[in-house]
């Protein structure tokens, strides 16, 4: 644990750097979560307590109280207290994803999860034991009330059932923890982070294992997860309910501030967080398919192939999309050389066509001669399209597909594209999660 550190949670948002979520692809549930596990995998350990930067001091700076900048704001009871710098007897360290469901010891072995702060928070240290390992979940006017205070212009209104104060029941597998309206999304969306960031396999970079952590209403799989030794696979829930809990409390800025500094420290980020529109893909399998946007307009290759490259332009207001393909030798051909497309050593197609989705069907055109600069007059086939066509298509906003097929020539193929700068992946990606 260190004293001091240079960072302070002035700033409350600050949005993932460009490019961040640009080889995200949306097209399926199974799609989007390998796609962003691939990005958030492999972050930043930080020791659970050292005398070095550990997570008491990440955590006291993600939770920061917003108004006392020299205390803290649990999750709970939503107190505030003065920081400590470490252990103490008022809050301590709350795993919204219990570690004795898949990952309790944090021995010999570099225990990822266990210190993940993106599941970290800063709770009463009473709260935490009474929350003990139950899974989240509704209550009723039945369960144990266990109020917020005013703090941050929310909590402390108390009242019956639900209020704005925890509920609980049961014990450990079989009990349930009703987290307060002000915080319910912020675990649910942890949770989610959970599952999606620990698929199983070994750490990319330091090759510790690490477990398939995996969201369910199932407590009997809970309960075979809970063995108290780090497991292959653990399960915790109940995903219906933090589904539900999502939904009803948005991203907040208290939310944000945490999400930030352990995202400053760790490098990587909660994607449903960034984008809660993801969770309905990833666990409910309602998936908002890519449309092509004005965000697309830039230049494109393939990284495999040199001597080509495609300019793509989207006219929204027409719902158009227009495509010019250029491809060129790398080596000079004979000067007697000929060609059955365009001239020898060079050529350049164009292509037009409406757009559909994340797709658009195009004919293909060609100048004559196909050259990039020529004293001839330029002229069009004619009739329009009869080289053949183009199919292009888009996962996300920094990845397409070319598939063209011109028969007079007979050649077919499909050409992996991506852009050759991420200038406009930003406006993309805005434009699309504002459809």
């Amino acid at each position: 644990m260190v004293t001091c550190l240079a960072f302070t949670t002035g700033l409350v948002r600050a949005d993932a750097e460009p490019g961040y979520y640009a080889t995200v692809i949306t097209s399926t549930p199974q799609a989007l979560r390998d796609s962003l596990h691939a990005i958030i995998d492999d972050h930043t350990r930080y020791p659970y307590t050292s005398s070095s930067t550990d997570t008491w001091d990440v955590l006291e700076i993600a939770d920061e109280d917003r108004d006392v900048p020299n205390n803290i704001t649990t999750i709970y009871r939503n107190a505030s207290y003065l920081k400590r710098n470490g252990g103490n007897d008022f809050y301590n360290r709350e795993h919204t994803w219990p570690k004795s469901y898949g990952f309790p010891d944090n021995g010999a072995s570099l225990n990822y999860p266990y210190t993940d702060m993106h599941h970290l928070f800063l709770s009463d240290s009473d709260y935490n034991f009474e929350r003990s390992n139950k899974p989240y979940d509704g209550c009723d006017a039945g369960c144990q009330q266990h109020v917020t205070v005013s703090n941050d212009g929310r909590g402390g209104a108390g009242g019956g059932y639900p209020g704005d104060s925890n509920w609980t029941d049961g014990e450990y597998t079989y009990g349930r923890w009703e987290t307060w309206s002000g915080r319910r999304g912020d675990v649910a969306r942890a949770m989610m982070y959970m599952d999606v960031r620990y698929e199983g396999g070994l750490h990319g970079i330091t090759g510790f294992a690490e477990p398939d952590l995996i969201l369910t209403d199932n407590r009997d799989l809970m309960d075979q997860s809970n063995t108290g030794n780090n497991e292959a696979v653990g399960y915790m829930g109940l995903l219906s309910v933090l589904l539900q809990w999502h939904a009803e409390d948005p991203v907040d800025a208290i939310e944000m501030q945490h999400h930030e500094a352990v995202a400053s420290f760790q490098g990587n980020r909660n994607p449903f967080i960034d984008h809660p529109e993801w969770a309905a893909c990833v666990f409910e399998v309602i998936c908002p398919v890519f449309q092509m946007n004005a965000g697309l307009n830039d230049a494109w290759y393939n990284a495999e192939t040199s001597g080509q490259g495609f300019f793509i332009t989207i006219f929204p207001e027409l719902n158009v999309v227009s495509m010019a393909w250029f491809t060129y030798d790398t080596e000079l051909p004979p000067e007697d050389a000929t060609a059955n497309l365009g001239d020898p050593g060079h050529r350049w197609l164009t292509a037009v066509g409406p757009i559909e989705g994340n797709r658009a069907t195009m004919n293909i055109e060609i100048a004559s001669g196909g050259l990039f600069d020529t004293a001839t007059e330029i002229t069009r086939t004619d009739p329009p399209g009869s080289y053949g066509s183009i199919e292009l298509s888009f996962d996300n906003c920094s990845a397409g597909t070319v598939e063209y097929d011109i028969p007079p020539i007979n050649r077919q193929g499909v050409i992996p594209i991506r852009r050759v700068a991420d200038d406009n992946a930003v406006l993309c990606e805005a434009l699309d999660a504002n459809r």
